[in-house]
């Protein structure tokens, strides 16, 4: 199961050492910068995969053990395989803790539900598509307006009256320092749109209350937070 993984780490590191030599080859000093760039970003790129590797590995022996899953059984998976590479790599490219649980979430549940995995293979692999893609930003978004009522109670604290209120009002009443932020929640909120997980494909759509905040994303919005979700 780790030779994929293995080989794309391979092709990863090679890249982005032909990167480096490239820079050093335009700046004056340039094999300074290319010692100077390799150390910063490779102790980097290891410790994000061993932690991740770490992680995932612990969950999938605690799931074996408890007899919930067949690692032997998985690693003759192709589409495992390829789930479980390409997440990998996509959690050694980022930073965000939100992202990596996401991933792997998405590599334990594609475990736990191998039947459903070999069936639905392309929507899990679009779903790894849109976590590269998106930030945690757009996640809260979808979380927010997927399952909106325990925030009724916060909103109902906040306006005076019984006015009608689009989703940009929900979010600024709510978390005033997204707010601040419009142009950029609605880009944001147009690119959730164009990926199938949020209808409409403006920020200003839906008619709520401060008794019921409507429910706006899609089926395919609702899967996909299924799947990301926590195991």
């Amino acid at each position: 199961m780790t030779d994929p993984i293995k080989k794309r780490e391979i092709a990863q590191s090679e890249a982005l050492d032909k990167t480096a030599k490239i820079i050093s080859g335009l700046v004056p000093g340039g094999a300074s910068v290319y010692e100077l760039f390799t150390a910063i970003v490779t102790p980097l790129h290891v410790n994000r995969r061993e932690e991740w590797v770490r992680e995932v590995t612990i969950r999938l022996h605690q799931l074996e053990t408890s007899e919930r899953i067949n690692l032997e059984e998985l690693s003759q998976k192709e589409e495992f395989n390829t789930i479980i590479t390409k997440a990998t790599l996509l959690a050694q490219q980022t930073h965000q803790k939100e992202k990596h649980e996401a991933l792997r979430n998405v590599v334990i549940k594609s475990a736990e539900e191998l039947p459903k995995l070999l069936k639905n293979y392309d929507e899990t692999e679009y779903f790894l598509n849109i976590l590269e893609e998106i930030n945690p930003v757009q996640m809260f978004l979808l979380k927010l307006f997927h399952n909106p009522e325990p925030k009724v109670n916060d909103l109902k604290s906040k306006i005076p009256g019984t006015p009608t209120l689009n989703s940009w009002q929900v979010i600024a009443y709510l978390y005033p320092e997204l707010g601040k932020k419009k142009e950029m929640i609605s880009q944001y909120w147009r690119e959730l749109q164009r990926l199938g997980l949020m209808v409409g494909n403006d920020i200003t759509i839906g008619r709520h209350t401060k008794h019921k905040i409507q429910k706006l994303t899609t089926e395919l919005g609702d899967r996909f937070l299924e799947m990301i979700g926590n195991d």
